[in-house]
């Protein structure tokens, strides 16, 4: 009887595990990452190039994806595989990070206020290079 409870219990903490990241092909191009801490770290990541979107509300309250500067980073002309991968931490949005695979360089979320051109002062997330 105690293995049957063992199964049991096995397959229930199996089901209620949360679903974070996509599983993409090896040579695919793009992957959908989620943190475990908050929808809002969501994003798209083009495994290729290294551009990254941030899921975001339009106003009128759909879903989006907004384009996340990535500061530093060389712009590949014609890449012919993958080189970027997320790594988000459940344990803190801080442990978020963007790497170049080929290179090791790796950035990660920072949130800064920049100007509007109309001089109102907005918050945005961009991804700084992480002091290697």
């Amino acid at each position: 009887m105690l293995p049957l409870l063992l199964c049991a219990f096995a397959s229930h903490g199996q089901e209620s595990a949360p679903h974070q990241k996509t599983t993409s092909p090896p040579n695919g191009r793009y992957e959908i990452i989620q943190s475990a801490l908050a929808a809002k770290w969501t994003f798209r990541l083009d495994r290729y190039t290294g551009r990254v979107w941030q899921m975001v509300k339009t106003p009128d309250d759909d879903n989006t994806w907004e384009e996340m500067p990535v500061l530093e980073q060389n712009k590949t002309q014609s890449p012919e595989h993958p080189h970027f991968q997320i790594f988000s931490s459940g344990l803190a949005a801080r442990h978020t990070f963007l790497i170049d695979t080929d290179t090791g360089k790796t950035w990660q979320p920072v949130n800064t206020k920049q100007k509007s051109s109309e001089g109102t002062e907005y918050e945005i997330t961009i991804w700084q290079p992480f002091v290697q």
